[in-house]
């Protein structure tokens, strides 16, 4: 009898899979599409790595002199959304090594509960993880249709999880899974332990830094990853 459960809260880009550049190229066509300005995506770009679509779509837009009301966010997110599924198609993209044999380890143990908390959109983190077929591994999640900051969606994510389970998550069983500091300390934000892997945009060393529970260069040994959670 499972007494307690983990719940794992999962990161998308740069943790889970790469776009290729897909998410980066969608927005650079929303932006030339609805405002007529050329922006250069850049990975890395410190207005977009670790942030909710929500807050790159004001961003962006303040960077370019656009007032980043709430129709013109809205109008900005909503031709990505679309571009989207496009990019993906063209983009060597693919879910990082590793990662879809933990999906399917952790889907098959009744003690834990894998879950999304991402800066994507609802409708973009389905986007992508259906292309790339993993979208069915998590019950549920918290996005950017939640909060702007990201600092934010961890008690959206807590919510979720003890509606559909009906128990508490203490932090000790809880764990953030990201690829950016900003998902470190989105973790830190609601006490959980914190996973960093550095297969995004951000180096080892960076993450280290930011002191989370525990760093991976990869997840190419998903068996080191299980025994982290014990």
């Amino acid at each position: 009898m499972i007494t307690s459960k983990k719940l794992l809260l999962w990161d998308i880009d740069g943790t889970l899979v790469t776009t290729g550049g897909a998410g980066l190229e969608a927005l650079s066509y929303a932006m030339k599409k609805e405002f007529g300005v050329e922006y250069k995506a850049v990975d890395g770009d410190k207005d977009v790595a670790g942030r909710t679509d929500r807050y790159i779509g004001g961003a962006l837009l303040k960077r370019y002199g656009i007032e980043p009301t709430d129709e013109n966010v809205h109008r900005f997110l909503e031709s990505y959304l679309t571009q989207l599924p496009q990019e993906l198609q063209v983009r060597e993209g693919g879910v990082h090594t590793g990662i879809r044999e933990i999906l399917e380890i952790a889907h098959q143990r009744e003690d834990l509960v894998q879950a999304l908390l991402t800066g994507n959109l609802h409708k973009g983190a389905k986007i992508k993880l259906t292309h790339y077929e993993i979208f069915h591994f998590f019950e549920f999640g918290a996005y950017a249709d939640d909060a702007i900051l990201r600092d934010d969606l961890g008690p959206f994510a807590l919510a979720r999880a003890k509606e559909k389970h009906t128990i508490d998550f203490p932090p000790e069983n809880v764990f953030v899974i990201g690829d950016t500091p900003h998902d470190v300390q989105c973790g830190k934000a609601i006490g959980a332990k914190t996973i960093a892997v550095a297969t995004g945009a951000y180096p080892i060393e960076t993450l280290e830094a930011c002191q989370p529970t525990a760093v991976f260069a990869d997840f190419r040994h998903p068996e080191k990853f299980f025994e982290l959670l014990k």
